[in-house]
């Protein structure tokens, strides 16, 4: 006598793949371009983030650049008021790198070495 869980583990192939093999096909087909539509879609989105950080990262260069340039041109205090200024310029460009969060993929994990390459 044929049990209901014997009965389901007659056809796990034709569950997986289906029918035919055209179907087989297209069903491994959809699959992988789905796959690497998401890794495509998770390289964007951290290439994406890598840009704005290295973005926010030039401005905090440019700022302590200006900082650096007012310190040797004015020793003195004639300039009190813009080197605040770029001194609270550097406290926000600082804020808004460390904001920048850059997702981190594992393609090892996913067993995708061949994005390092």
């Amino acid at each position: 006598m044929a049990f209901n869980r014997d009965l389901k583990l007659q056809k796990p192939i034709v569950e997986d793949y289906g029918y035919s093999l055209e179907e087989a096909f297209n069903n491994v087909k959809n699959a992988s371009r789905e796959h690497y539509r998401d890794m495509l879609l998770m390289y964007h989105n951290q290439l994406e983030a890598i840009t704005a950080k290295h973005y926010e990262e030039r401005e905090v260069y440019r700022v302590r650049g200006k900082l650096e340039l007012l310190k040797e041109l004015f020793k003195k205090d004639a300039r009190r008021k813009e080197k605040k200024k770029l001194k609270t310029e550097l406290v926000l460009a600082k804020e808004k790198m460390d904001g920048v969060k850059i997702p981190y993929v594992d393609w090892f994990k996913m067993g995708e070495p061949q994005m390092f390459d």
